[in-house]
């Protein structure tokens, strides 16, 4: 009998690198020789060569080779831009913002005193306009509707900012912001500066030695993280690199608009400025590797999740490769537009000695929970003559992807009798005979790309319940079968993706179909993707059960209350016996605050992972989404792998019991009051990890010595009344099948 995931987890093919420990430098960098790090030193040289200059390579928090240089303080142009966005996120986070979406005239009043004749347009800026370029400011577009890469916009963030919300001069503004609020907490080595040329002379142009940019790229490599303290919060330093300028938005035209008077620039004296297009690559003043309006990576050879700062055409420049824990700072190379810096990085990557991520099949944990809907994402908006849509969808991925709430549920055919119009397919004109639209499939991939870079799933269903497209009986037919072939072969390299074969199957679709159906999808998947199939009302799969290409069931389940839910799930486990894995993807009457955060973690407590019918994002409130991420987090930290239902074990306040008896638990409370207990707990020393449901807060208790026999412990102080406890037998080892 084949195994597989056992437990929350959606089994996904996630590329996943095991880091070595998070090292972080001290006032010195550890160094040692490239081979320790899996480098090639050869190949290093090779690579220094054609980028000249100086600079340094760090990899697992280490310094592994240098050249020239790498100490020499010097301007770095426009790659000091994602700084200033890291101090925004800061005065965010630490209330001298309300937040990004406040108007910047607040701080800065002449902006409503200007352009009269365009309404006073750039009375309307705000903070995430002038932090991803599309201000508009100089320019006669209106803030948010175009992007312009604009040194006179950049000169009034900067100065804004700096001056009117951090309450420095430029005089002052290295010892009253820049040091004590990051370069000192990094222990940067060699006094990097706002001030490159004085204060009298572009004050914000940043003069910072290689190996001090380093330090910053570590900062949003380690998520905000530095040692042990956390700078930034995880999802601003997230959202700051996986967060591109939509490509439904232009690059700005050339008619000037007023400017307050004597405004300075920060590099250029060009008017109107307007310096290059975003590319669909431009995130929070950093570049990305995203995909432009062609579908085309920003650089084609180098890994999709690449980040960095460059200036000056990437002659000065910091690039940061996640899933190879490797940082690159250079300065004064001859390095000089897109296409180089992709040479350029693809030769730092010749030096990799071997590919350091792994390809996580079926059967790899991955917790889920978040939104059962908009099915109608890929629909939204309005149709496009090439049939592409303008619509909303970067905008609600924007909205989830900080909440941790990581998935949504989405349809590829909704006409043909499905709850759609009959432009809800992404054929050539609507038509099935004319194939698939290359066109719509460019745009799915700039959704997806986003989607993949939030760690959010795309949780894809061939067909909504109702549609059928071709009236083939139990075969699949050529027609089908080339759609379906296309679909796979073009999405198959996403890293987060569940692959559906059709809501309510049975409603137009025979078993036999279905099979057919995902051993096609199976055959060309050449990433081994999980594959779902959903149905009506119920907890009865046994016709899949056995499937050696169908991995999980998507249950409808229909009933009011959490305890039935949770029941329910229990179950669906029991029968599943290991044989696929489970996701609560709809039930009527969810419900929001207090009731869907509790359905959500009665249902991740019996075993499945959890989607909410309704929750659309759009509507969704913020803390509803942020109640799903925060069962995500709490499940994606604990060891759970091998854990059942074991209710039975509960006492005191404890609602609900996930076990490996004896070894490890998981004790979830709603209980308004009361100790947490578990029955039959054997002696011996354990860890716990506490979690608040509601406010997302852990509390770590090591190393606690407990006596035999039905056992109670009592909330940590200032906890509230929704409570979940991960205890482990001190020792154990980590249990079920991979």
């Amino acid at each position: 009998m084949r195994m597989r995931t056992i437990f929350v987890a959606i089994a996904l093919c996630i590329c996943s690198l095991v880091h070595a420990a998070s090292i972080y430098p001290g006032r010195e960098w550890a160094t040692k020789p490239p081979a320790e790090a899996g480098l090639s030193a050869d190949a290093l040289k090779a690579f220094s060569g054609r980028v000249g200059g100086f600079g340094c390579v760090v990899r697992h928090g280490t310094m592994v080779y240098s050249w020239g240089d790498s100490a020499r303080r010097t301007d770095v142009a426009s790659a000091a831009k994602p700084i200033y966005a890291h101090f925004l996120f800061k005065a965010v986070e630490d209330g001298r913002i309300q937040d990004v979406n406040q108007p910047v005239c607040e701080w800065e009043p002449r902006l409503t005193e200007i352009n009269a004749g365009l309404g006073y347009k750039d009375s309307r800026i705000t903070w995430r306009h002038m932090a991803n370029q599309i201000s508009c400011y100089g320019l006669a577009e209106q803030p948010g509707t175009a992007y312009a890469y604009n040194d006179w916009q950049m000169a009034l963030l900067f100065d804004t900012l700096f001056t009117k919300v951090y309450g420095a001069t430029h005089a002052t503004v290295d010892a009253k912001v820049l040091q004590p609020l990051l370069t000192d907490l990094i222990e940067c080595q060699d006094d990097p500066t706002f001030l490159a040329f004085g204060e009298d002379d572009r004050a914000g142009r940043t003069a910072i030695s290689p190996r001090d940019f380093a330090r910053f790229g570590l900062l949003y490599l380690r998520g905000g993280k530095w040692g042990e303290r956390q700078l930034l919060s995880p999802d601003h330093a997230r959202l700051a690199v996986t967060s591109p300028v939509p490509n439904s938005i232009p690059r700005a035209g050339d008619k000037a608009a007023e400017m307050i008077r004597g405004q300075r620039s920060i590099g250029s004296r060009q008017i109107p400025d307007n310096q290059t297009d975003h590319m669909g690559s431009y995130s929070w003043l950093w570049w990305i590797n995203g995909l432009d309006r062609e579908g085309k990576r920003h650089w084609p050879d180098v890994p999709a999740d690449a980040f960095g700062c460059f200036g000056h055409g990437g002659k000065r420049a910091m690039i940061v490769l996640p899933s190879l824990d490797l940082i690159v700072s250079w300065n004064d190379a001859r390095v000089d537009g897109r296409d180089q810096e992709n040479e350029a990085i693809r030769l730092l990557l010749d030096a990799v000695a071997k590919p350091e991520t792994t390809a996580v099949s079926a059967g790899s944990p991955f917790f889920l929970c978040g939104p059962g809907d908009p099915e109608g994402f890929l629909y939204r908006g309005t149709l496009n003559p090439d049939g592409t849509r303008t619509g909303d969808q970067m905008a609600l991925i924007e909205k989830l992807a900080p909440t941790g709430a990581n998935c949504i549920y989405l349809m590829a055919v909704r006409s043909h009798g499905g709850d759609g119009d009959a432009t809800h397919n992404p054929f050539l004109d609507h038509d099935p005979a004319k194939g698939v639209n290359p066109k719509v499939l460019d745009q799915w991939e700039q959704w997806f790309e986003a989607m993949d870079r939030h760690g959010i799933v795309i949780y894809l269903f061939l067909y909504d319940d109702d549609a059928l497209v071709w009236k083939t009986g139990d075969e699949v037919g050529d027609s089908e079968r080339e759609f379906i072939k296309t679909l796979v072969n073009r999405l198959e390299h996403h890293k987060h993706l569940v692959w559906c074969v059709a809501e309510e199957y049975a409603e137009k679709l025979s078993v036999e179909r279905v099979r057919r159906i995902a051993a096609l999808i199976r055959s060309e998947d050449d990433n081994r993707h999980p594959i779902a199939v959903h149905k009506n009302h119920g907890l009865d799969f046994t016709e899949f059960a056995d499937d050696p290409d169908i991995d999980e069931f998507a249950i409808q389940y229909n009933v009011a209350t959490a305890e039935e839910l949770h029941a329910g799930v229990v179950q669906a486990r029991r029968q599943a016996k290991g044989r696929y894995s489970l996701n609560l993807s709809e039930a009527a009457d969810w419900g929001t605050g207090a009731e869907s955060r509790r359905k959500c973690w009665a249902c991740a407590m019996g075993g499945a992972s959890v989607m909410v019918l309704g929750m659309d994002i759009a509507s969704t409130a913020a803390s509803d989404l942020r109640d799903c991420g925060n069962v995500v987090r709490f499940f994606q930290k604990v060891d759970w792998q091998g854990l059942e239902p074991h209710d039975e074990l509960a006492c005191g306040a404890t609602t609900f019991v996930l076990a490996e008896p004896g070894e490890r638990y998981v004790a979830y409370s709603w209980a308004p009051d009361g100790p947490i207990g578990l029955r039959q707990a054997p002696a011996g020393r354990y860890s716990f990890e506490w979690f608040d449901c509601v406010a997302g807060t852990f509390v770590s208790q090591a190393s606690l010595q407990v006596a035999s026999g039905d056992r109670l412990w009592h909330r940590p102080a200032g906890f509230g009344v929704e409570v979940v406890v991960s205890i482990r037998r001190d020792g154990s080892s980590a249990g079920g099948a991979r």
